[in-house]
């Protein structure tokens, strides 16, 4: 289905890249409990209920009342754009989990403050790589656009 662009802004989606900044959400709370729990390690514990989700899955077990709108715009969104997106997406989990174990098990073995304020400073840089991709600001390399045609097929 085609969505007006009316109704993607609505969404919280941008009508050129098909991407809404909703998914974020999923990352910065991450970002929020990671910084706390380095200090706290109390709400480092509430980081053991983070979920992995990639783009569709997080709309799909929200509330969010457009979920259908964003999922419609993503599944339609230009291909080289949403491989780029989901390329950065996938690193972004991987570094995201990754991460949030290392913070759990400093909580029974120490774990040195510097690395985990290195892998603070990564997350931060794939959210704002995320967010850059949802508002069109990365130009997809034609090793994405090659990606793309492959997954294609």
């Amino acid at each position: 289905m085609t969505y007006s662009e009316q109704q993607l802004r609505e969404a919280n989606v941008n009508p050129a890249t098909g991407l809404a900044t909703d998914y974020l959400n999923l990352f910065n709370e991450a970002i929020m409990l990671f910084e706390m729990g380095m200090d706290m390690p109390d709400m480092a514990e509430e980081l053991m209920d983070w979920q992995r989700r990639d783009y569709v899955s997080h709309f799909e077990k929200s509330g969010f009342e457009q979920k259908d709108v964003v999922v419609g715009a993503y599944q339609t969104a230009p291909v080289e754009v949403r491989a780029a997106f989901d390329d950065c997406c996938d690193k972004a989990l991987d570094t995201f989990e990754s991460s949030i174990q290392i913070l759990l098990s400093s909580l029974e073995t120490p774990v040195a403050h510097e690395e985990l304020e290195t892998r603070l400073a990564e997350m931060k840089e794939l959210v704002t790589e995320m967010d850059s991709h949802i508002h069109g600001r990365v130009k997809p390399s034609e090793t994405d656009a090659q990606s793309a045609v492959d997954a294609l097929f």
